[in-house]
């Protein structure tokens, strides 16, 4: 049992705060050195200076690494904005769903002589309507097209709330 000890001890190394290895009791008891092996390992700062650049970097390459980065850049704001929205636009286009949902039971005659007799069921079609309108207010209009969609489905909703509140109940 003795030997798994020592074997596992040696190997997994201890070191210091400092970074040097440090041996253990039963290292030192056997006369085991740790192997220490320096490796030395070369260091490249990029400097902003051009009199400090390597010289085989010509002065035509020392231009183009900026202009990579910014192409490099562009390209990952394109990739993103596209993301956006599309993710605007899908969002968009669930909310438009349920609009042309409300509509289609409006314009059938029997949930407009639902909302004709029940108040509740009114309350409940603008309440949806409103929450719906909410929804379309948190998307941001990020592109042109986004926003216009998001228009065109808020103008779609709010004319629907003006058919239930123009249905006149029955008294």
């Amino acid at each position: 049992m003795e030997n798994l000890f020592n074997w596992s001890q040696q190997a997994r190394p201890r070191y210091s705060s400092r970074g040097k290895p440090v041996q253990s009791v039963h290292q030192k008891s056997a006369g085991i050195k740790p192997a220490t092996k320096v490796i030395q390992i070369p260091v490249h700062s990029v400097s902003s200076d051009p009199d400090q650049s390597s010289p085989k970097q010509k002065p035509d390459e020392m231009v183009q690494a900026p202009d990579r980065r910014s192409a490099s850049a562009l390209r990952i704001q394109k990739v993103f904005r596209g993301y956006m929205v599309r993710k605007n636009v899908k969002r968009i286009m669930s909310i438009r769903k349920e609009v042309d949902e409300i509509e289609r039971r409006l314009l059938c005659g029997e949930t407009a002589e639902l909302i004709r007799r029940d108040e509740r069921e009114r309350l409940r079609v603008n309440e949806t309507l409103m929450s719906l309108l909410f929804k379309l207010d948190s998307i941001s209009g990020i592109d042109a097209g986004v926003r216009e969609c998001r228009k065109g489905v808020i103008k779609k909703a709010i004319s629907l709330q003006e058919k239930v509140d123009s249905i006149v109940p029955r008294s």
